[in-house]
């Protein structure tokens, strides 16, 4: 009777010690505890350093450029610097994505859609998605012509908030950016005044402070959520979801209830036909589930970095007003006074497209990118990443990495500028990733960053308003690094 008393208690005590153990040649990190790993450790540190990507690259200064981490359940690798980044992403076999409760529990608890699926799902909805895109607009003359539409239009509306007092700035371009994506999408696009996108997009912004890049505590302990549901985050991203799905219900019923003929006008209506014609196989990729979750990826992952890209580069010409003086210049001698910007300007002004690149190098959003996962048993550098680990990549120190770039903690356009003053481009720079799961939307943001940031700068002064105060370049820190609210005065330009 002893031995069977004590049998659960050597059972518990060898689990424990089997939980603690790292597997062979695992890449160095902090010592794991039962259940959690190092979980506090990691908790505790970012608690003192405010972001998670502060945060690993702190450890990574502790224990090396590959390091090796268990949050809960989850085995995770980061990897920093440039060469070990390029050499990790373009790796076929760390190309996977993460699978688990929160990866799941946005597409209904199955493996849909186009940001967190692999192999044939991923493969199709990715070659459907780009077609058609490309099929209504993408890199096409109709998506220069409703970039310019949508330019157009945020300058009225920018000249509308500044009549009636200062600007929110770090929401100001929301609208512009989605539906430059949008008309693509659904073959409409959103007015600014519209009550039901403006309450998504605020749903939005909550989604992405809400998660981190490894999918929080929920998705390094999922049993949480059932008990504490409140503190885990958990209530808080259904009510997210829930609002988010009933918002793109809403687009899908619209093109249902008015189908098109036998021509498709969008990307909505080019997979209902999919769906009408392959109603009978069981195995199709193309079902109403699908439909709700990519258009919940592109309607998400397509505007928000974008649309903080633009946000945090207004925030941070508030606070270096010379840039901004310098740019205008630039726009005046190449456009001119009497027309907007056009993207065919871009070759001819080369501090502006030079300033945009130094942004995104500098100013990086996304600092820990997407996360991906081992497909199998990986070796790198010595170290081994065993399947199904959780990898990310440390964009932040990639451009940072003074092995590639000269004094990276300065902010200097002048890094992507030849001697006679032309841009030329670095490979050194990844805002968009690279390899396969290079991001999709690359040509679309890169062409409306250029063009609503050239607008802007083009048709308004510029000040912080004293009402509200010096901005504050702190983010907050989530899935990307989204900007803090701030007020800037903008005064129109004359002619």
């Amino acid at each position: 009777m002893l031995y069977l008393a004590l049998l659960p208690f050597m059972f518990v005590c060898f689990y424990c010690l089997y939980n603690c153990v790292k597997p062979k040649n695992y890449p160095p990190g902090p010592l794991w505890l039962p259940l959690i790993g190092c979980f506090l450790t990691f908790a505790r540190l970012r608690s003192r350093c405010g972001y998670i990507y502060l945060t690993v690259q702190e450890l990574a200064r502790m224990y090396g450029p590959i390091l090796g981490l268990k949050l809960g359940n989850q085995k995770v690798v980061v990897i920093s610097t440039y060469d070990l980044v390029k050499k990790a992403l373009l790796c076929e076999d760390l190309n996977g994505r993460p699978d688990g409760f929160f990866f799941r529990v946005r597409s209904f608890g199955k493996r849909k859609g186009l940001l967190f699926t692999e192999d044939t799902t991923w493969t199709q909805c990715r070659r459907f998605t780009m077609r058609h895109l490309r099929m209504f607009g993408l890199g096409q003359s109709a998506m220069k012509k409703q970039l310019v539409i949508e330019a157009r239009e945020l300058i009225d509306h920018l000249q509308e908030l500044s009549e009636r007092g200062a600007v929110p700035m770090h929401t100001a371009f929301d609208v512009a950016v989605l539906n430059s994506l949008w008309f693509m999408i659904a073959g409409h696009r959103f007015r600014y005044e519209d009550e039901k996108l403006q309450e998504a997009l605020v749903v939005v912004h909550d989604a992405f402070r809400l998660m981190d890049p490894l999918g929080g505590v929920m998705s390094q302990m999922p049993f949480l959520r059932f008990v504490i549901p409140e503190l885990s985050g958990y209530n808080e991203l259904m009510r997210i979801l829930e609002k988010l799905w009933g918002f793109l219900d809403e687009e899908i019923k619209m093109h249902e209830s008015e189908p098109s003929d036998n021509k498709p006008r969008d990307l909505i209506d080019a997979f209902l036909s999919e769906m009408s014609n392959k109603s009978d196989d069981e195995n199709t990729f193309f079902d109403r589930e699908n439909l709700l979750v990519l258009c919940l990826d592109l309607f998400m992952a397509g505007s928000k970095t974008t649309t903080d890209t633009l946000a945090t580069t207004f925030l941070f010409l508030s606070l270096h007003p010379e840039w901004f003086k310098l740019l205008q210049t630039e726009l005046d001698t190449v456009v001119g006074r009497l027309r907007a910007p056009l993207e065919d300007d871009l070759p001819c002004l080369p501090m502006t497209e030079a300033f945009l690149a130094e942004v995104q190098r500098y100013l990086i959003l996304a600092p820990l990118g997407v996360p991906h996962r081992a497909s199998k048993d990986v070796s790198l550098n010595g170290h081994r990443i065993p399947k199904d680990t959780i990898v990310l990549f440390d964009f932040h120190s990639a451009h940072n990495d003074t092995a590639c770039w000269d004094q990276p903690d300065v902010f200097r356009p002048q890094r992507f500028l030849d001697e006679r003053g032309r841009f030329r481009r670095n490979n050194s720079s990844l805002p968009f990733g690279l390899g396969k799961r290079r991001c999709p939307g690359e040509l679309l943001a890169r062409s409306s960053l250029f063009l609503l940031f050239t607008n802007v700068v083009h048709y308004f002064n510029m000040e912080i308003s004293a009402e509200h105060g010096e901005p504050d370049l702190n983010a907050y820190d989530g899935f990307t690094l989204s900007p803090k609210p701030y007020y800037l005065k903008l005064t129109k330009r004359s002619d």
